[in-house]
């Protein structure tokens, strides 16, 4: 699997990039597109939480498909000996120049939960991701405000990150179990099995320690500064993806707001979806990915 030294530090930071060719099982009757689907994958995972929509995507629906795995997760590296303080920043500067040694000139940002905000600021720091972004796709974003405050009082309070920091010191092996079926919305009736249960597991649990911890307070940015300028540049195409029953990241408190905020944004509801809508309602995610494509390239098939 290929791998992409980081512009900030030399970090070893691991991506997959997939492109379709002439073998593939059952593929549709569609050229090749020329738009690529980068997806950015959500806190504590890595790329491979998308792998069962990164195949079809690309063998089916022939899309070009970069997924990276975020410094500290996954294969990637999190720290070198000159690495200084990481943050939003140091994520920025990694897919940034992920994207420009890959020279993909023609792509739709897909994010998931933290991945949302990683978008954002990725597309408002480099030139030529505004130049080359095509548009963004939002499941279960975490956005504008991560944290409950005074003026927001319909974010996640800051006791429960604490608790999941608390949680996963403790015994990171036994607080992810507990937490996924929560994720993916089984009591609102979402079935998922005990060994994909168990493969999400083993996801989280090649994260990095320090890793996990540190970034659970990095994505806690207050994301509407960022918002408000992305609507000021201008109508970039939006479609946002999130679960009526998501407890993670609510409705009312995220895309609900950021609907507001970006009132020409496209926003789906997914009866019974949770925060990992990307699993559970997989074959309608795929559907409207491909749907959102096909309206921003001009009907390309």
């Amino acid at each position: 699997m290929p791998s992409f030294t980081s512009p900030v530090d030399s970090a070893t930071l691991f991506y997959r990039y997939y492109k379709p060719d002439g073998i593939a099982f059952r593929p549709q009757d569609r050229e090749t597109s020329d738009i690529t689907l980068v997806f950015l994958h959500g806190w504590p995972m890595s790329s491979r939480m998308f792998e069962h929509l990164l195949v079809p995507l690309c063998e089916t629906y022939r899309f070009p498909c970069v997924a990276p795995d975020r410094r500290g997760f996954g294969k990637s590296d999190w720290n070198t000996a000159t690495t200084s303080s990481i943050g939003y920043d140091t994520f920025v500067a990694d897919l940034v120049g992920l994207l420009e040694h890959l020279d993909v000139k023609s792509f739709v940002l897909l994010g998931a939960s933290m991945g949302t905000q990683e978008s954002v600021l990725a597309y408002l720091k480099s030139r030529s991701i505004q130049e080359r972004c095509k548009g963004f796709v939002w499941m279960g974003p975490n956005m504008p405000f991560p944290v409950q405050s005074p003026e927001h009082p319909l974010g996640p309070p800051k006791e429960l990150w604490d608790a999941i920091q608390d949680g996963l010191r403790a015994d990171r092996a036994k607080y992810v179990s507990e937490s996924l079926p929560g994720i993916f919305a089984v009591q609102a009736g979402n079935e998922v099995s005990t060994k994909t249960l168990e493969q999400y597991e083993r996801i989280v649990d090649e994260a990095d320690a320090v890793a996990l911890d540190k970034t659970t307070r990095i994505l806690q940015k207050d994301m509407s500064k960022e918002l408000q300028e992305v609507a000021a540049l201008g109508r970039v195409p939006i479609m946002i993806l999130h679960g009526d029953s998501d407890q993670g990241s609510p409705l009312e408190a995220s895309s609900q707001i950021v609907k507001d905020m970006l009132p020409w944004a496209d926003l789906k509801v997914y009866e019974k979806g949770g925060h990992g809508l990307y699993l559970t309602h997989a074959p309608q995610v795929i559907a409207d990915i491909v749907g959102f494509v096909e309206t921003i390239s001009g009907g390309q098939k």
